[in-house]
């Protein structure tokens, strides 16, 4: 299966409504595929007390106005919601973008935001066993009429669900790196996200491969998605129209079919993120 490349935009809560929606309309004119913020209630980096929209909100609000950019959250945590909340919450925006988002999900991890907010954080290991049964759950939530579940941490009894995703089938992008993470993507994802530099995605791809063979399924079925965040780089990407050309040349070559790029927040970057957009019919 070969996946056409795409590329796309993740952008900021810390800022008004007004200012997210004009950075996704300057990122839809300018040609990119897809655009995505992150599922948290406070920032993770710098001043706790600076402003935080709420995600899936806010999406769903883009979802109604941005009429073509593909649409994602970069990932949502398992921990903040059951996911029957969530899989409605993802049928719904897909039902406002007339088909149009991907459905990320992973584990949870950032301790400071649950000791914050009184939520629990289990150990890793329930947390990844409490993170594979959502998965089962949404699955079938998202395939049947009505759906019984008699799981360890998730029940259901004869639940109906509708409407369904406008999309034939909802694509789910898992965040994961670690050996169980990439065997469950291996089972249900259709897109991995990564939020790693290429040398990381190339080796642990070989990884993610060796866990789809193992199950039987066909690794190029499932899209691979790189976040280039500067935090895990060696290089910010729009310092210079020469630093996202390599790291989009050195993703692609570690086999990356999706890259996210973070919205600069200075004027020489924005004015770098314009050029960037007129290269990218040299990559598609």
């Amino acid at each position: 299966m070969t996946h056409a490349l795409r590329f796309g935009i993740w952008t900021s809560q810390s800022k008004p409504w007004t200012d997210t929606l004009a950075e996704w309309q300057e990122i839809e004119r300018l040609g990119y595929d897809c655009a995505g913020i992150c599922d948290h209630l406070m920032p993770t980096a710098g001043d706790e007390d600076g402003w935080f929209h709420e995600g899936w909100t806010l999406l769903a609000a883009l979802a109604a106005i941005i009429p073509r950019l593909r649409l994602s959250i970069l990932v949502s945590s398992n921990t903040f919601r059951n996911p029957v909340l969530l899989a409605k919450e993802a049928v719904t925006i897909d039902q406002i973008s007339g088909g149009r988002l991907d459905l990320g999900i992973g584990a949870g991890w950032y301790a400071r935001e649950h000791d914050a907010y009184g939520l629990q954080l289990s150990p890793p290991g329930e947390r990844v066993d409490r993170f594979a049964e959502a998965l089962e759950l949404i699955e079938k939530l998202l395939a049947n009429r009505r759906t019984t579940y008699d799981g360890t941490h998730y029940q259901l009894d004869n639940a109906p669900f509708q409407p369904k995703p406008v999309q034939a089938r909802l694509p789910i992008m898992i965040g994961g790196q670690r050996p169980r993470m990439l065997g469950l993507v291996a089972k249900h994802a259709d897109i991995w996200n990564l939020n790693h530099g290429p040398d990381a995605m190339r080796e642990l791809g070989a990884t993610l491969n060796v866990a789809c063979e193992r199950i039987g399924r066909d690794p190029a079925e499932i899209r691979w998605s790189a976040f280039a965040f500067s935090r895990v780089l060696d290089c910010e990407p729009f310092d210079s129209l020469d630093n996202f050309r390599k790291l989009t040349e050195d993703y692609i070559a570690a086999g990356a079919t999706e890259i996210y790029y973070r919205q600069p927040e200075t004027a020489a970057g924005r004015d770098v993120l314009r050029q960037s957009a007129e290269i990218l019919s040299d990559y598609r």
